[in-house]
């Protein structure tokens, strides 16, 4: 079900839009909250019963699915660990690279996209 304000997605809608599941999402905010790294500011709703298991359904932002991004990116192409990640996360050139990187990405695929639908 999705959430009714916009600026905010499920996990569901967030596991398919970053490519892994929802158990691993929950690992990684997890293992962020151990190291002492606050990059994620994941909502969390009201907790709701389901069987003997109390849950908080959990919401991100668009600035959290950018950061789960760039830890996706930087676990499995960069092979870097947890805790390289939150060093990594926590550079401050990071943030002001990665939005000029995903424009540009866009940028190129688009064009991509066009040259295609030409031929």
């Amino acid at each position: 079900m999705e959430n009714k304000n916009k600026l905010l997605k499920n996990i569901n809608d967030v596991e398919k839009l970053i490519g892994v599941k929802k158990h691993v999402l929950r690992h990684w905010e997890n293992r962020l909250n151990q190291l002492g790294s606050n990059v994620l500011s994941i909502t969390k709703g009201n907790k709701k019963n389901s069987g003997n298991i109390n849950y908080a359904r959990r919401y991100y932002r668009d600035t959290d699915i950018t950061v789960l991004k760039r830890i996706k990116f930087l676990l499995y192409n960069k092979k870097l660990t947890m805790k390289g990640v939150v060093k990594e996360l926590n550079s401050k050139s990071n943030y002001e690279v990665l939005p000029n990187y995903m424009d540009n990405l866009k940028t190129i695929s688009s064009k991509i996209r066009s040259i295609i639908n030409k031929t």
